[in-house]
């Protein structure tokens, strides 16, 4: 049986601690939006302390 093939995106993102709710809901946000495009968060890949890159991950169509 052929491995799964899959496709990735890669979406920056800034948590500026004195901004926690307002970043809770940002945060939010990405996901829902790119879940209701197929996409799944696949892993979180911290820059620094207030920086990261979300990287979500979907099947493939080929």
């Amino acid at each position: 049986m052929p491995e799964p093939q899959y496709e990735y995106d890669v979406k920056p993102f800034s948590l500026a601690p004195s901004e926690l709710e307002n970043s809770k809901f940002a945060f939010n946000d990405i996901l829902n939006d790119r879940a209701s495009n197929g996409w799944v968060l696949n892993e979180t890949l911290r820059i620094d302390a207030s920086s990261f890159f979300l990287i979500f991950r979907r099947p493939s169509d080929e």
